[in-house]
């Protein structure tokens, strides 16, 4: 599996010496994830890692901002699970339900959804800010990201998605 500062780089976010830069840092910072260096140094955005860690993990990205989401959105899953996983139901269609999450590799996030809607689920990735931004429009659920969607240099800790990179099997 690429890095994800190998993607940024093949994705022209960054350059070598940038990524060696915030590598260097991020020996002085434990704990401290590469894509929050980049980020807070400001030579990505967050749409640019959310971007990498979807090639990274194959996984879609679906930027919401300007998606309509079907009128029973509210009701495709319970409140509780939309705010404990950070997701926004999109659309159901039969069986299949189409939902943008923060860490669409959370296999437990995945199976409790499931279990509360009867659904398969069709899961897609979007920024913590993008689902935030429609979690509050939509479904009057605060959750403040480090970041607004347009800010350049955001904190986002994308942590959830990177600490499950192990477990992640690509398809064969």
């Amino acid at each position: 599996m690429k890095r994800l500062g190998e993607i940024l780089i093949e994705h022209g976010c960054i350059s070598e010496k940038q990524l060696h830069e915030a590598l260097a840092k991020q020996k002085t910072m434990q704990g401290k994830l590469i894509g929050e260096i980049l980020l807070e140094f400001g030579y990505v955005t967050e749409e640019d890692i959310v971007v990498a860690l979807a090639t990274q993990f194959n996984v879609p990205y679906l930027p919401i901002g300007n998606f309509t989401l079907s009128p029973d959105a509210e009701n495709l899953i319970p409140k509780p699970l939309i705010e404990k996983y950070m997701c926004v139901p999109l659309d159901r269609i039969g069986n299949l339900l189409t939902v943008v999450m923060a860490d669409p590799t959370n296999e437990m996030a995945i199976r409790d959804i499931e279990a509360a809607t009867k659904c398969k689920l069709q899961a897609f990735v979007a920024s913590v800010s993008e689902i935030a931004a429609a979690l509050r429009e939509h479904f009057g659920i605060k959750i403040t990201p480090h970041a607004k969607p347009a800010e350049k240099v955001s904190k986002v800790s994308f942590n959830s998605a990177v600490t499950q990179k192990n477990s992640v099997k690509p398809n064969p």
